[in-house]
C-alpha cells in the first residue's frame, strides 16, 4: 500500500478538535486508501526515513511563517531536499513554508484574512497540471489564512490565483506542489474554524465573520485535488 508522510505543523483549535478531530485525520480521510504516517514538525531533525514513503504532505498551522522559528527553517530545508526523491505537497502554512524555503516571501495579507468558501482561477499551467486534472478552470475552495505568498518564489510556476491572494497554488520543479487553500476541509470543518476564529475575523473587518459563514458550502471538486496528488505518486517525474 502507498505510504504518505503527513507532517503536522500544528493542531486545530481545541474546540474544533473536540467536534472534528485534528489535521492529520482529515488528510488521512481524503488520501485513503493510502496509508498515512503522521509526524510532528518539531521533530524535523529526526523525520522518518523516506525509503518506504511515496509522498510528503505538510499541513496547515496556527503558527505563522512571518514569525520564523528554528524548526520551520529545518523543516523547509528538509522538504526541499526530500523533493529530490518524492513528491511534496504543502497546504496553507505548508504552502507558505515551501515558498519561503525556495527563496520567496511570506507576509501578513494587507487585504486581511481569507475565510470561508472562495473561488480560485486556474492558470493555463494549472489546467495542464495533474494536480488539477478533471477540475474546472474556476474552482470553489475552502480558505482559512491571514498570511499569504505575495509573489512566486524563484523558479516557481503559478497554478491558481484569485484577487485576495495572488499565489493560490504553485509548482516548483517536477515534485513540489503547494496550495494556499484547504482541500482537506469540508463545509463543517470550515464552519467550525470560522466560529473558532470569530474574534480575529471581526477584528479584521466588521461583518467578515458573518460573510465567511454565509459563503460556506461543500467543495467536492477541490477535495479531488488530494486524490489527484495521491494517484500521481507513481509518476514522480511529472513536470
Amino acid at each position: 500500500m502507498t505510504r504518505i508522510l503527513v507532517i503536522r505543523t500544528g493542531s486545530a483549535p481545541a474546540d474544533v478538535r473536540a467536534l472534528h478531530g485534528d489535521f492529520a485525520g482529515w488528510f488521512a480521510e481524503r488520501l485513503a486508501p493510502a496509508a498515512v504516517v503522521a509526524t510532528d514538525a518539531v521533530l524535523a531533525g529526526a523525520l522518518p526515513d523516506l525509503r518506504d514513503v511515496r509522498g510528503v504532505v505538510v499541513t496547515g498551522s496556527l503558527a505563522s511563517v512571518t514569525a520564523p522559528e528554528p524548526w520551520m527553517d529545518a523543516l523547509g530545508g528538509w522538504l526541499v531536499a526530500a523533493a529530490a526523491r518524492v513528491p511534496v505537497l504543502g497546504v496553507c502554512f505548508g504552502h507558505q513554508l515551501l515558498a519561503r524555503a525556495l527563496g520567496g516571501r511570506v507576509e501578513r495579507n494587507p487585504r486581511g484574512p481569507e475565510a470561508g468558501t472562495r473561488e480560485v482561477t486556474l492558470t493555463p499551467a494549472g489546467r495542464a497540471d495533474p494536480l488539477f486534472a478533471g477540475l474546472p478552470a474556476r474552482l470553489a475552495v475552502q480558505e482559512s489564512h491571514s498570511d499569504h505568498v505575495p509573489a512566486l518564489p524563484p523558479g516557481a510556476v503559478l497554478l491558481a490565483t484569485n484577487e485576495h491572494a495572488p499565489v493560490q497554488a504553485f509548482a516548483h520543479g517536477p515534485r513540489i506542489r503547494a496550495v494556499q487553500f484547504h482541500p482537506e476541509f469540508d463545509a463543517a470543518r470550515t464552519r467550525a474554524l470560522c466560529d473558532s476564529e470569530r474574534t480575529l475575523l471581526v477584528a479584521a473587518r466588521p461583518g467578515l465573520h458573518t460573510e465567511a459563514l454565509a459563503s460556506i458550502r461543500e467543495t467536492p471538486e477541490a477535495a479531488r485535488i488530494l486524490a489527484n496528488w495521491r494517484d500521481g505518486l507513481g509518476g514522480s517525474s511529472r513536470g
